[in-house]
Order: structure tokens, then C-alpha cells, then sequence
């Protein structure tokens, strides 16, 4: 048997793992002002200078640190003017008006790979489950779904029924995926042909556009685009200086 010693961890997981670290000790409390230099991060974590710049810049990129030259890194402290709001899950939203919530699978199938557009927003090129489906408040379709999930952490779902289960709960709950982290983009639009006969309405009925990507940790594990129509209304209460939503909450059903 040949010796094979093992590999060498590269320069881009000690920077991950240093950001991991650091945001761990911003979540703990450990640092709410200052960060610890290149210099000491080098030095603590055995790596070069330049790794732990990476690993600081990345954070800087998300927002959740600012650099000042010659005097640090430092964490943002939440803007007391901001807030958050959530758009709850279907299933909750109907009880809050106070409607019957139905939902129906319209298709459900393993893809070799992700569309171009989502194979670059997970960095993902494997096999991927696609999910469309249809939610209804009091029988009429208020949501339209189109959602990629990764197959290699996800394919279970292939044989749930998601007419009657939430995907959250199934990606938490039963496959261990915590949905630690959300990017979104909301927008008004109207809708084209295809995504009107969905919904039995005119081509142009207003709607809103929701992208977004749920992550566990720094792992990209589903992509999902809704369709809401534009006349359904929204409501939420939240405290300002809160900037983003309690763990769990607003992740689609």
C-alpha cells in the first residue's frame, strides 16, 4: 500500500473556516466592536496574512463588518431606524385572513442539472429536484412556486407529499438542513402569459416577484421564485433596530 499523507487544507477553507469562527464570536458577543487584526488573525489561526484579509474582506461584502484603514476592522451595529418585514408562509397567511389554505403539486421531478440562472445563484451543478406548486386560500390560486432543491441533500422529498407537508419543516425537521440564511429580492411585476393562465387571470395582472436562496451555514440548499398576486395585501409587526427575521419564520411553506 502506498503512503498517501494527508492532503493539506487549502488557503480558501482556513478562510472559511476563520470567518466561520469570527462570525460565531460576533453571534456570542464575544466581539461587538473591534475585530482582531490580519496580524492576530494570522498568527492565532497559523495562516498568512493574506487569508485572513480574505476571510475579513468576505465579511466586509455581507455587511457585517466595516473596515476603517489604520484603525480596524469593527462590527455594524444594527440601525434602530431599520426593521424587517417577513413574508410569512402561505399556510400562515390564510389563517391569519381567516381562509381555507389548499396547495397542489403541479410537478415534481429529479433535473440532471439546475437551470443556468440557479445553477449560479447555489454554485451548483448536480442533480436538482424541481417542485412547482400552487397555493390556494379558499380554493383560489394566490401563489405560484417554482423551487430547486439540491438532490444530493435533498432527494428525499421526491417521495413526500407536498400537497399536505411543509418543505421547511421537512428540510429542518427531518433532513437536518438548519435554514440559516436568506437572500431575496422582492419586486411588482406583471405577468407574462404562461404565469397568468396559472393563476386564470389576464395577461399583465399585477403580482409581486419573489428570488430567493436559502442557505444552511454558507451552503446554498434551494432556490425558489414565487409569484404572489399583486391585490393580496401583507401585514407584519416588528421591533425596530431588528434587522432580520427570527429563525425559522418567513420561509415559504
Amino acid at each position: 500500500m502506498i503512503y498517501k499523507p494527508p492532503r493539506r487544507p487549502s488557503a480558501t477553507s482556513k478562510g472559511l473556516f476563520i470567518k466561520q469562527q469570527l462570525i460565531q464570536g460576533m453571534r456570542a458577543k464575544r466581539f461587538t466592536d473591534r475585530l482582531p487584526s490580519e496580524n492576530q488573525l494570522a498568527a492565532t489561526f497559523r495562516v498568512s496574512r493574506m487569508t485572513a484579509r480574505k476571510a475579513l474582506g468576505e465579511l466586509e461584502s455581507e455587511g457585517l463588518v466595516r473596515r476603517i484603514r489604520g484603525k480596524g476592522t469593527f462590527v455594524n451595529k444594527p440601525d434602530p431606524a431599520m426593521g424587517y418585514f417577513i413574508v410569512q408562509p402561505s399556510r400562515r397567511q390564510a389563517e391569519d385572513l381567516a381562509m381555507a389554505y389548499t396547495s397542489r403539486v403541479l410537478e415534481l421531478r429529479s433535473l440532471k442539472k439546475p437551470p443556468p440562472t440557479v445553477a449560479q445563484r447555489m454554485d451548483y451543478q448536480g442533480r436538482t429536484i424541481l417542485a412547482r406548486r400552487l397555493h390556494c386560500f379558499d380554493g383560489k390560486p394566490v401563489r405560484y412556486e417554482i423551487r430547486y432543491l439540491r438532490a444530493d441533500l435533498c432527494g428525499s422529498i421526491l417521495f413526500e407529499d407536498l400537497e399536505t407537508v411543509s418543505i421547511h419543516e421537512l428540510l429542518v425537521d427531518r433532513l437536518d438542513l438548519p435554514l440559516t440564511r436568506v437572500w431575496q429580492r422582492i419586486t411588482a411585476e406583471s405577468l407574462d402569459a404562461e404565469t397568468a393562465a396559472v393563476f386564470g387571470e389576464p395577461v399583465g395582472h399585477p403580482a409581486f416577484h419573489i428570488l430567493r436562496t436559502t442557505y444552511t451555514h454558507d451552503v446554498p440548499v434551494t432556490c425558489v421564485e414565487y409569484f404572489i398576486r399583486g391585490e393580496l395585501a401583507f401585514e407584519d409587526t416588528f421591533a425596530p433596530g431588528r434587522t432580520a427575521p427570527p429563525p425559522g419564520v418567513g420561509f415559504g411553506h
